[in-house]
């Protein structure tokens, strides 16, 4: 049980974070925005930004299913959150180019989400498949996002 109290600790904490990024890029402050995002995603896999960094988004995804634990799913999920709104405060920095992977990485994470978790009661900071796919709407996606959606659509 203390390890499962220590993983909700974890998933609460990182969706405070979610939420403090939120409400600073709607008050217009894209840069703490993304100070906030770094800190729920530091709290989110206990390891600093350069470690972060290092590893692949099929790593990130790797790490927060590990243990699959129940917790699996909203781990995944509030990570997915995180990229979107760090997404949505790069296009407030006028930087596209960074804004695009994160919506790249949310989507992904949505995506192997639905294949691999039950679909009900999915939680409400969710990003939603629809609302990413138009963000990235400008250009093709890349050939393993492109496999996952066509898996999750029922093609492949």
């Amino acid at each position: 049980m203390p390890q499962r109290d220590y993983l909700l600790r974890l998933i609460e904490q990182a969706g405070l974070m979610l939420r403090r990024a939120i409400e600073q890029r709607e008050r217009r402050s894209p840069q703490e925005a993304l100070q906030s995002v770094m800190a729920g995603c530091e709290r989110l896999f206990g390891l600093e930004p350069v470690e972060l960094f290092r590893l692949t988004p099929d790593q990130h995804y790797a790490m927060l299913t590990a243990d699959g634990a129940a917790d699996a799913r909203e781990k995944v999920l509030i990570y997915a959150a995180l990229n979107a709104e760090a997404a949505r405060a790069f296009l407030q920095l006028n930087q596209p180019a960074h804004a695009r992977p994160s919506f790249v990485n949310a989507l992904r994470l949505v995506l192997q989400a639905r294949l691999a978790f039950p679909a009900d009661g999915w939680p409400d900071y969710a990003p939603r498949e629809a609302d990413l796919l138009a963000a990235l709407a400008g250009e093709p996606l890349d050939a393993d996002t492109a496999a996952l959606l066509a898996s999750v659509r029922g093609g492949t």
